[in-house]
């Protein structure tokens, strides 16, 4: 090899660990700010907080995020980068072998699991903050969206046998949605798991039931409304 190939050759490898350095430090400093978040609540994270948690230097802190939005922007999307993962693992645990009734059921203690995790635990307290914070209230609605068509996807493979059944399969996906998000930031007492586990129990046989309702009640009422307007 040339000598002028040498130093090519050289020069390139020293951008190539460059960028790999200046990307590693990037993330070290999302994984920071998250665990700021956790661990002091986000009216109380700044960017110094951040780097000293990180351990980098004012100067690495400006050079990847000059503001502190451009931080929290950052630090929102690596956190829903994380949780479609946390998400998309606990999913692609469930055995193959379950069909039906116990596949959906494990459908749903995948999603608690998920739903009671430090990652969604912060999404949480970062959504109660947006409500009076619009800037970081619209940061949050275009991650949560992304996330939404993810889980979306999810579920159509978890509830494959309910996929054709319209306007009742997008019904019991929101009854999950926001029933179990509810119980996920609810105050227990005494007897909490299995007071979570009956609930959950009660969830998978509402579900069930959606689909299988063919009389007069409420759920079919709106299913025949919706059709009619369609």
């Amino acid at each position: 090899m040339s000598e002028v190939k040498a130093r090519k050759s050289d020069a390139e490898g020293e951008v190539s660990w460059q960028s790999k350095k200046s990307a590693m430090t990037r993330d070290r400093i999302l994984e920071a700010a998250i665990d700021c978040f956790i661990n002091l609540g986000y009216a109380n994270v700044t960017t110094a907080k951040v780097a000293d948690a990180a351990g980098v230097s004012r100067g690495a802190m400006l050079h990847h995020f000059p503001s502190k939005t451009e931080l929290i922007q950052a630090a929102v999307e690596y956190l829903h980068r994380k949780l479609l993962d946390d998400y998309t693992q606990r999913v692609a645990k469930i055995p193959k072998k379950l069909k039906g009734k116990e596949r959906r059921r494990a459908g749903l203690d995948a999603y608690w699991e998920h739903l009671t995790g430090d990652l969604f635990v912060v999404y949480h307290e970062l959504c109660v903050a947006g409500r009076t914070d619009e800037e970081l209230n619209s940061i949050l609605e275009r991650a949560t969206a992304r996330f939404e068509e993810h889980v979306h996807e999810s579920n159509h493979e978890l509830f494959e046998e309910w996929n054709e059944r319209g306007d009742l399969y997008f019904l019991a996906m929101d009854l999950t949605k926001f029933m179990m998000e509810g119980m996920a930031v609810g105050q227990w007492g005494k007897n909490k798991n299995k007071r979570i586990n009956r609930l959950l129990d009660y969830l998978g046989d509402r579900l069930e039931e959606i689909f299988s309702d063919d009389g007069p009640t409420a759920i079919s009422q709106h299913s025949s409304k919706m059709k009619a307007k369609n």
